[in-house]
């Protein structure tokens, strides 16, 4: 597997991660904003969305050298 292909696919084991991680986000009700997040996020929103990324970012390493092992 070439690098770029590495990286595209690293990429999207982390987008599928964070939106599991978004919508358990959603399902509790952790969100201050009942109906959208493009209106202006709160600090608490903000907060939430870093822990996202960074779960998402460090989950997706993790699942990214599991899966690459049986690719190579």
């Amino acid at each position: 597997m070439g690098g770029f292909s590495k990286f595209v696919f690293y990429n999207v084991i982390v987008y599928v991660v964070y939106f599991i991680i978004d919508k358990i986000f959603s399902l509790f009700h952790l969100y201050s904003s009942k109906s959208n997040m493009l209106a202006l996020p709160s600090a608490q929103d903000m907060n939430l969305i870093i822990i996202n990324s960074v779960l998402s970012f460090i989950i997706g390493y993790f699942i990214f050298r599991y899966i690459k092992r049986y690719l190579e």
